[in-house]
């Protein structure tokens, strides 16, 4: 029998009673219990407490009578636990009896395993026995990592593939004289490519990676050249692209009726771009419809699903409809049913990757207690774990939401982690695909990581099913959307399907030939695509007419450039800019790519106005130099509207029109909506007496206060060559507290010197306008 048919029957053998041990030991009571007596929880109430570990702790074998579903036990104790808000977990436990409490827990299982559970068990095998794609999978995770800089990007792909590799790991230092002390140390360690296969691989250039590394895949760009050619490298046998057809979509084209009737839309969010947008699509699906009881309620087309392995990425909470956000709705007061703007996966993955040398399976797994890198750990949480294919290699449990900082110091284990959080929400979804049952259900994968989109299409071409796609590209909230799923758009919608091209990187004709509406093969451009393989109703006739949203047009590419010529002047830009963007569709650039271009060099130009007006107006207001300046900032990085700035300004100049003692101390901003200056020599005298005795006072104090830090370090070194352990003690502490107010004085007299400086220069100052703001001194500025 296989070293590997043992391990699946030791596993199968051993899983549910390692998981049961598992919650016994969580729920153990370490003064009155042992770790295999099964409390009598039939009667009782959690006490009323403040903080949420002994909350978890009494919730543990509750869980466990409510369901049997090992799964759905760690899932409730990781919302409990780990998702939901602390004082959300407090507010609705503490103080229940264990009656209330099970019934609140059996609302929450229906809820997660019934009610908003979508999707199936995310488990399927992949077949790599041929190994040019294990080495093709070897290199997207070799991209992923180089991208995040958890490798060195001097590292080549040759010494990736090696058995082992050298990192530098952050480690303790271990000495009793140090505490929290680190340093960083040169280590070898197995590979990630060993880690994950179970040996070296043979580091040959496949097609599939010559195409990246044509398109620029591991340049400077390499997120921009693996986003922008996506249908150009992945393509099938007969090299046609996995990305047939595509929609671009506009925030502005979504409504309700997107998809046809009855269909819904479960999207797996991996990141979102700074505009929200995948959020805010899904916010805009939104429709009302009449209930059983007469009342109005709300639903959407689109939804959220969050699964294990969203809850185990390190950005599983910067998204703005994140699982954490959501418990503000499932974790409801008491009384009151749980809801949830979500759907659910509780379903723990497990993926089997078939290869010519052996059998690796990636799974995850809830333990006691888990590393969280470095050595630090944390009681409680889901891990990855990894059998690889290495007989001799035992099995490997890698931290869960290791962040990229952790994972650059860290070991190859760590680093591996990090690419594991993308990873397996990719194969998660790649399973919900393949083992979707339900006709009007779409499931989906959306990020703007181009790796991690890079990742899950050939996933998806290794399982054979549609690389359902949703990727956010641009500040102007647009979206590329790929796969069957754009089947079962609504025909009907304002959003048109058009083919994908597929461009050959190192052919590319700077004036591509006329073919029948197409870009001839001959041309070295780009391969013909089948217009029969597009669904019925996507295409009007034979052709994608022209739209109002900038949609490609499939037609001769003479009569093309004529069109976008119109566009691009309709825009109102000059001619050097339209001819510069025509030469780019000239080289091979195509329409879609064109206009976004176009439309930021519009936004950049209106934006460049709006600033130089709302400068104008701050000017107006008679704010100073750098107050102007810090608010412009905001409005350039995004931070603050117009609106916000002038807002903002406002509020700046009431504050300080509200405290004249700051206004005569020279910080504030003088101005015509401001304080008046004081015209007569007498209002700055009396400023000026009044600093002069503030000064000489904190100049006394500040004497004061040397000569006490003084006497009180001389006392400490006598002490301390008394060797009276407590004297000594109490004289550091006393030098401790003179130096504190020794430094304490010292910045108070600056500061009122720099004040009397400032408000002198002020006096001395002839010919000032009442509106002319007060001028900085260079210790100021």
């Amino acid at each position: 029998m296989s070293r590997n048919m043992f391990t699946s029957i030791a596993t199968t053998a051993s899983r549910e009673e390692n998981a049961a041990n598992s919650l016994v030991r969580m729920a153990k009571n370490k003064r009155n219990s042992t770790p295999n007596k099964r409390p009598n929880l039939t009667n009782g109430a959690i006490p009323k407490l403040k903080t949420k570990g002994p909350i978890i702790n009494a919730l543990v074998p509750l869980i466990r009578q409510v369901t049997n579903d090992i799964d759905l036990q760690y899932f409730l104790i990781s919302l409990y636990d780990d998702t939901s808000n602390d004082q959300y977990t407090v507010d609705l436990f503490s103080g229940q009896t264990h009656k209330q409490v099970r019934d609140i827990i059996q609302e929450h299982a229906t809820m997660f395993s019934n009610t908003f559970y979508r999707g199936s068990a995310p488990n399927l095998s992949f077949d790599l026995t041929n190994d040019d794609n294990v080495v093709n999978l070897a290199y997207i995770m070799y991209l992923d990592m180089r991208h995040d800089e958890t490798i060195n990007k001097s590292l080549s792909f040759d010494d990736f593939c090696k058995a082992e590799m050298n990192v530098k790991v952050k480690v303790k230092v271990k000495n009793k004289n140090t505490v929290n002390k680190t340093q960083t140390v040169n280590k070898t360690q197995k590979s990630p490519v060993f880690i994950l296969f179970g040996k070296a691989i043979t580091p040959i250039e496949t097609s599939f990676i010559k195409r990246i590394r044509d398109f620029g895949g591991e340049g400077d760009n390499a997120e921009l050249a693996i986003k922008n050619n996506l249908p150009s490298i992945h393509l099938k046998p007969d090299e046609t692209s996995y990305l047939p057809i595509y929609k671009q979509i506009n925030i502005d084209q979504i409504k309700s009726n997107i998809l046809k009737e009855g269909h819904n839309l479960f999207m797996g969010i991996d990141q979102e771009d700074e505009k929200a947008t995948v959020t805010l699509n899904i916010s805009k699906t939104k429709y009302e419809f009449t209930k059983i009881n007469g009342s109005v309620g709300t639903a959407k087309i689109f939804y959220p699903l969050v699964s294990v392995a969203n809850l185990m990425d390190p950005g599983k909470n910067m998204l703005i409809e994140s699982a954490k956000e959501n418990t503000k709705y499932s974790m409801r007061a008491k009384g009151t049913l749980p809801l949830s703007r979500l759907t659910w996966n509780y379903k723990q993955p497990k993926f089997v990757f078939k290869m010519s040398h052996g059998t690796t399976e990636l799974s995850t797994s809830y333990r006691d207690e888990v590393k969280t890198g470095n050595g630090n750990k944390k009681k409680r949480g889901y891990e990855y774990t990894i059998n690889n294919a290495n007989t001799n290699d035992a099995e490997r449990i890698l931290s869960s939401t290791m962040s990229k900082a952790k994972a650059k110091v860290g070991t190859t284990n760590d680093r591996v982690a990090k690419f594991m959080g993308d990873f397996m929400q990719a194969l998660t979804m790649v399973a919900h695909i393949k083992h979707n049952t339900v006709a009007k259900y779409n499931y989906c994968l959306a990020t703007g990581d181009a790796m991690l989109c890079n990742s899950f299409i050939f996933m998806c071409s290794i399982a054979k099913v549609s690389p359902n796609l949703w990727m956010p590209i641009s500040k102007q909230q647009t979206s590329l959307v790929y796969g069957n799923m754009l089947n079962n758009f609504n025909p009907n919608s304002n959003i048109k399907s058009a083919p994908t091209e597929v461009r050959n990187a190192n052919k590319v004709r700077r004036t591509p030939n006329r073919s029948n509406g197409a870009r001839s093969n001959g041309s070295g451009y780009a391969k013909p695509i089948s217009l029969t393989s597009i669904s019925a109703g996507s295409l009007a006739g034979s052709t994608v007419a022209s739209n109002n949203n900038g949609n490609n047009e499939i037609q001769s590419p003479n009569r093309g450039r004529t069109n976008l010529n119109k566009q691009l002047r309709a825009k109102g830009l000059n001619n050097n800019t339209v001819n510069t963007l025509l030469k780019n569709y000239n080289k091979g650039m195509n329409v879609n790519n064109v206009i976004n271009k176009a439309n930021t060099i519009v936004l950049n130009k209106k934006k460049a106005e709006n600033k130089k007006n709302l400068n104008q107006r701050l000017r107006n207001k008679g704010l100073n130099n750098n107050t102007r300046i810090a608010l412009l900032n905001k409005y350039n990085k995004g931070t603050l509207n117009v609106n916000g700035v002038i807002a903002k300004a406002n509020q700046i100049i009431n504050n300080k029109r509200s405290n004249p003692a700051e206004m005569n101390l020279g910080a504030a901003i003088m101005s015509g909506e401001g304080m008046k200056r004081p015209r007569n020599s007498a209002n700055y005298e009396a400023q000026i007496a009044n600093l002069q005795a503030q000064l000489a006072r904190a100049q006394a104090a500040q004497n004061a206060a040397e000569k006490a830090k003084n006497a009180a370090a001389r006392n400490a070194r006598n002490a301390r060559n008394a060797s009276n352990a407590q004297a000594a003690k109490n004289a550091r502490e006393k030098n401790a507290a003179a130096n504190n107010a020794a430094k304490e004085a010292n910045a108070k007299a600056k500061r009122l010197a720099r004040a009397l400086k400032q408000i002198q220069t002020n006096a001395s100052l002839a010919g000032v306008s009442p509106n002319q703001g007060l001028r900085k001194s260079k210790r100021q500025r």
